[in-house]
């Protein structure tokens, strides 16, 4: 006995390959990071010459990064169809839609910029292949638990 662990009977062996619905939300979740940190290099730049709205345009800059980063791991985490991803996913697309109603009043591009890629990933996250991948992941996952991190080193 080796002391590894075998996978239970029947488990997944390796992750799906990724559906085409599943490529186009990483794609759109992608592009919603690369907007939000390219606003928030705008809005940074913009402090140094906002005059009294420096310190909230560097404010906005920070939770635009913030928010950035964030869409990064999430677009990472549903490529490699990390449960949790899903509904932070979805999660994501409401707020924006939300956003996008909000602005109607100011012009329907910036509504429409906002909604459309919102509607495609929740429409595509409900796809039966990427639902089905998911599925096939989770049990996956269960199957082959990564191995715990060694103990750290005491100098």
């Amino acid at each position: 006995m080796t002391g590894t662990v075998e996978p239970p009977a029947g488990a997944p062996d390796a992750l799906p390959r990724r559906p085409v619905p599943l490529c186009v939300v990483v794609g759109v979740v992608l592009l919603e990071a690369l907007a939000l940190l390219g606003s928030a290099v705008a809005f940074l730049v913009m402090s140094g010459t906002g005059g009294e709205l420096g310190t909230s345009l560097m404010a906005l800059a920070a939770m635009f990064a913030i928010l950035g980063l964030g869409m990064l791991a999430v677009a990472r985490s549903l490529w490699l169809l990390h449960r949790w991803a899903r509904p932070a996913t979805i999660a994501w697309q409401i707020l924006q839609a939300l956003f996008g109603i909000s602005t109607f009043g100011g012009g329907p591009l910036l509504a429409a910029a906002a909604i459309v890629p919102a509607v495609v990933c929740v429409v595509a996250m409900f796809t039966p292949p990427v639902i089905r991948a998911f599925d096939i992941a989770v049990a996956y996952y269960a199957a082959h638990p990564s191995t715990p991190a060694p103990p750290p080193k005491r100098w």
